[in-house]
């Protein structure tokens, strides 16, 4: 009998020739909170099924692992799609990530309602219960493009005659063939936890588990000033015919990408403006409160608030709330015995709160500057200010809203704004760009830039990150009085061009390489973008450099 030899967590196993993955998982699921959903073979996401021919190394990933809970998602996208042809004979298309689930529109000329999507679940779930086989199979891309367009999923076709490939890869549920940019379980019984809420006419919210915070209710907390925002953003891209990366590869393909650039940031500033309107009508506000997670553009929005402030007239004064950190010898400690730098706890709030109720009943007060080496806060005459009759203090940071940093101000004198970028270009019906992904690219860019970091650097870190901004950063988004859209619907290709050289410095041996990868691959269908025409006042400016905004 011939065998293979796996090393797992740096212990030697032995197993027979041929022997899959999912039976070699069986072994080893006490070690983990979750089912196992996916493995890696020397670094490289297979799925259970995948057999042993050859010595390995070998990695398990379970539902809540960063690499599981993709695979995951993309899994119960298949379910999905596959019960709404049941029941309606009808495709979908997944339009963005909203409020931890995906908010979806099932394309049928009826109305459907809540009992419609009453009847969508339960065909969901005797999929689940079915444990249906979900089969990889290898087809010419060319023989994809004629299925993809026979069977009227125009989208799809299109985007595959941007991929080279001779071959791609097809999964096969039941009687439903698709195509997705990453491995998807094996098995239908591993997708037993979801949510399907009804919002209104054909507009659904698919919830997945929270990958960062996996004891969560699959609940639908609506935001309406989300749904808002994210409905005006499609609106948006319906005026300028781009839904799609195949759209924009269409402008890009014949060189008119300059004008969807201009449009993009007219869109962008025009948004920033109606948000201005609003704040300067009001006699009350004195404070704007300006949040999101990391790689927003909050810095770049702050200072072009200031400055549309200035041009109506008013007199902005920006405080940065990190500079209210505690003296790094008097700061609480993490759950790793170093000194907290995250949660509000690491923070000043009382000093917060009395230097801008001073600055609210007309003191003149002296704000702090945190120098980072020394570790401690620096008071300088030179940042003495006092408020005028139209001062408007721009708050900015990762705690904005937390009610602790300013529960001495009145709300009235408070306007809060959370700023994100969404995401608006997908690729296909079936195939979302995370704005998580959009964000991590930014971000891969910048740190690679004023810190030398490696993409590799910036993906380790990442899921630390996550968690951070699911616990912290998003539970308030609800408070906001407006919601800002910061991503512009031809950033991917500019990031394109600064992103993908790093990515693909990843090497097959490093632990990240198959997040990389799946970024890499996801990018074979968005044609690059130069980055001439990005002006300089551009969100994207903070992340690619160039910008005219300096510190």
């Amino acid at each position: 009998m011939a065998t293979v030899k796996i090393r797992y967590k740096e212990k030697q196993y032995e197993y027979e020739k041929g022997t899959n993955l999912l039976d070699v998982s069986k072994n080893f699921q006490r070690e983990y909170k979750d089912n196992i959903i996916v493995a890696t073979i020397n670094n490289r996401l297979v799925s259970l099924d995948s057999k042993l021919n050859k010595n390995a190394d070998v990695e398990f990933y379970d539902v809540f692992s960063l690499l599981g809970s993709k695979t995951y998602i993309r899994g119960l996208y298949f379910l999905f799609i596959k019960a709404v042809r049941d029941v309606l004979n009808v495709d979908v298309k997944l339009m963005y990530f909203v409020d931890k689930g995906v908010y979806c529109e099932i394309l049928t000329n009826n109305l459907i309602s809540e009992v419609t999507v009453e009847k969508i679940k339960i065909r969901m779930r005797e999929i689940v219960d079915a444990a249906m086989p979900i089969n990889k199979i290898m087809v010419s891309r060319l023989d994809a493009i004629d299925y993809f367009t026979k069977v009227n999923q125009i989208d799809k076709a299109q985007s595959l005659r941007f991929i080279s490939n001779s071959t791609i890869s097809l999964y096969k549920l039941d009687d439903t063939l698709d195509y997705f940019y990453g491995i998807l379980p094996c098995n239908t019984r591993y997708l037993d936890r979801f949510n399907v809420k009804y919002l209104k006419e054909n507009k659904v919210i698919l919830l997945p588990p929270v990958t960062f915070l996996p004891d969560e209710k699959l609940r639908y907390e609506k935001t309406d000033k989300l749904i808002d925002e994210v409905e005006r953003q499609s609106k948006y891209l319906e005026n300028i015919s781009i839904n799609t990366s195949v759209e924009l590869n269409k402008t890009i393909s014949t060189g008119l990408y300059d004008d969807v650039i201009r449009i993009s940031e007219s869109i962008s500033n025009n948004q920033l403006f109606e948000i201005i309107e609003r704040i300067t009508k009001s006699k009350d506000v004195k404070m704007i409160l300006i949040t999101g997670p990391t790689s927003s553009g909050k810095t770049t929005t702050s200072k072009k608030i200031g400055l549309f402030l200035r041009s109506k007239g008013f007199d902005p004064i920006p405080i940065s709330v990190d500079d209210f950190y505690t003296d790094m010898k008097d700061r609480v400690l993490d759950e790793n015995g170093k000194p907290e730098i995250e949660r509000i706890d690491a923070f000043d709030t009382n000093q917060f709160n009395k230097k801008v109720s001073e600055l609210l009943n007309g003191k003149e007060v002296i704000l702090p500057t945190y120098d980072f080496i020394l570790g401690k806060q620096i008071f300088n005459e030179k940042d003495k200010v006092k408020m005028k009759e139209r001062s408007i203090l721009i708050v900015e940071g990762i705690h904005a809203f937390n009610e602790k940093l300013t529960e001495m101000i009145p709300e009235k004198n408070k306007f809060k704004l959370f700023i994100c970028p969404l995401t608006p270009l997908n690729i296909d019906n079936h195939n979302l760009f995370k704005a998580t992904d959009n964000r991590l690219l930014r971000r891969i860019v910048r740190d690679n830039k004023t810190r030398g970091a490696s993409a590799s650097d910036t993906l380790k870190m990442w899921k630390k990150v996550r968690k951070v901004e699911e616990e912290m950063i998003f539970p308030y988004m609800k408070e906001a009085d407006a919601i800002l859209n910061t991503s512009l619907v031809y950033e991917l290709g500019v990031l394109k061009t600064y992103a993908e050289p790093l990515l693909f410095s990843v090497l097959e041996d490093d632990e990240n390489y198959e997040d990389a990868l799946r970024i890499i691959n996801i990018f074979r269908v968005i044609l690059g973008i130069p980055s001439d025409m990005v002006p300089q006042d551009s969100i994207l400016r903070e992340f690619i450099g160039g910008s005219c905004f300096k510190d």
